[in-house]
């Protein structure tokens, strides 16, 4: 009610060139219903381990309980559909029938080694995990000497519509709008 608006506008712009802890951030966006805040922060907490949301902040700048419950639940989540695909190298439900290829079996093991010797570690890097929508990105960039074009083609045109590709995108944006709700 006695909050001035331009001061607050003015304040939310310049306070975007100083790092602020995640959960400061969120704490500001809750208390001046700054919702364009939330998608940075969110996407930093879900990226950070659990014990460091509430590290070197404030009392009064804790997560209310159902923001921290949303941002955990999520991460659990993302975490499972990260080992979900990682575990498994994607190949397309027909694969074994299209495209033609008289190497089928070598353009398997290739793709297979080149998934696990490259993208797993990335997707399951315990500081900056590989998001999952970059993966289509990098296979194509990697070196699949040995695999016929076609079939990596044909992998690839099918990774970047698969769902699970999409998943932790969308899981992202689900958990900011419920961030955003809970703050109106």
């Amino acid at each position: 009610m006695w909050d001035i608006l331009p001061g607050i506008e003015f304040a939310s712009q310049e306070l975007h060139e100083f790092d602020l802890h995640p959960v400061h951030s969120l704490s500001l966006a809750h208390r001046y219903q700054l919702l364009d805040w939330v998608s940075a922060p969110v996407r930093k907490l879900l990226a950070s381990p659990l014990e460091q949301y509430t590290q070197d902040t404030r009392s009064e700048e804790k997560l209310d309980f159902d923001v921290y419950m949303t941002i955990a639940t999520a991460k659990e989540t993302i975490a499972d559909e990260r080992k979900c695909l990682g575990n498994h190298p994607p190949f397309p439900p027909n694969f074994d029938v299209q495209p033609f290829c008289s190497q089928h079996n070598t353009c398997k093991r290739v793709w297979t080694e080149k998934w696990f010797f490259t993208v797993v570690r990335r997707i399951y890097h315990p500081t900056t995990p590989l998001p999952l929508s970059s993966i289509p990105g990098v296979l194509e960039d990697t070196d699949h000497r040995g695999m016929n074009p076609e079939c990596k083609r044909s992998i690839l045109d099918w990774l970047r519509d698969c769902v699970h590709i999409q998943k932790e995108e969308n899981l992202i944006q689900e958990t900011i709008a419920t961030v955003c709700d809970l703050f109106t």
